[in-house]
């Protein structure tokens, strides 16, 4: 188990490693909850957690709720407690039957690193690719590909944009799939795309991989600078990043409480007469299964 220390330090580690995560922190604690307030916890987006933010009652909502504050980029503030419970505006109430009856207010911190730009390509859309997203606060890596490409620097999930015009387009593809980027963009003229992705297949490249470079990257603007072509670019990768934050979380209502809770894979659930049903915590769980008839009407 981590001291409050040792999560103040691994913070600091992952800020300069550019992962993910969120500072997960109590802020509130009603005896007999088995935390104080102080206590911190780092939770990664896989759902690990290192720290302390209390047991099995707190720490699975913790967890879901923070994986959602890491796609959204959004602070929030859970309280969770017994059934009678009462929250002021802005604080999500999660209910739960956990015998300790203890309340705890959790303040969910994400910390998302600037994205990391990767734009191969000598030419000059190259170096501005570069540039603007520089100034709009991603971490941009530019690539020299004319003395082979080296890639050591790329992390997984980047976003990728290959503007080599025609010099190593191809190479640069290929070297990108390794690291599935997030985007990854082909600024080409269509003849010149088209004849990339033709010599891709001649390698053994799938077209379900094919399918995922943008050759047209960026808004259509017609016969453009090289400057323009590069911010054309960048906002559509811009673009993507922000649609692909806005689906919003899938929710339930728990039937042993009638709160609202997220629901992702590590949810409790369990099927009655057909219908599958979600719950805060495996107590809330358990308590359904022993009595389910007497709680299905608060799902609906």
């Amino acid at each position: 188990m981590r001291r409050t220390l040792d999560i103040g330090r691994l913070a600091a580690d992952l800020a300069l490693q550019g992962q993910p995560y969120v500072l997960a922190t109590v802020v509130r604690a009603e005896a007999p909850a088995s935390v104080r307030p102080g206590a911190k916890a780092i939770v990664y987006a896989d759902g690990r957690v290192e720290g302390w933010i209390g047991g099995s009652c707190s720490e699975p909502n913790v967890v879901r709720h923070a994986r959602h504050a890491l796609l959204t980029g959004e602070t929030e503030l859970l309280r969770i407690g017994p059934e009678d419970l009462l929250s002021p505006t802005g604080v999500t109430s999660l209910t739960t039957t956990c015998p300790s009856g203890g309340t705890v207010d959790i303040f969910l911190e994400p910390v998302q690193p600037n994205p990391q730009l990767v734009v191969i390509g000598h030419t000059p859309v190259a170096h501005a690719v570069a540039s603007i997203g520089e100034a709009i606060g991603h971490r941009a890596l530019l690539i020299d590909g004319r003395g082979g490409l080296d890639v050591a620097g790329i992390e997984p999930g980047a976003n990728i944009v290959v503007a080599s015009m025609g010099h190593y387009d191809e190479d640069a593809l290929v070297a990108a799939f390794a690291f599935d980027p997030a985007t990854l963009a082909l600024i080409a003229s269509r003849k010149r795309a088209r004849a990339a992705l033709d010599l891709l297949r001649e390698r053994g490249i799938s077209d379900e991989l094919i399918a995922t470079i943008d050759t047209r990257p960026g808004i259509e603007l017609g016969e453009v600078t090289q400057e323009e072509i590069a911010l054309a670019v960048v906002a559509g990768i811009v673009q993507r990043t922000r649609a692909a934050q806005a689906d919003g979380p899938r929710t339930a209502i728990d039937p042993t409480s009638g709160s609202e809770i997220l629901v992702d894979e590590t949810t409790p659930s369990a099927e009655y007469e057909g219908t599958t049903y979600y719950f805060s915590c495996n107590g809330c769980k358990g308590r359904f299964l022993d009595d389910p008839a007497k709680f299905v009407g608060t799902a609906a």
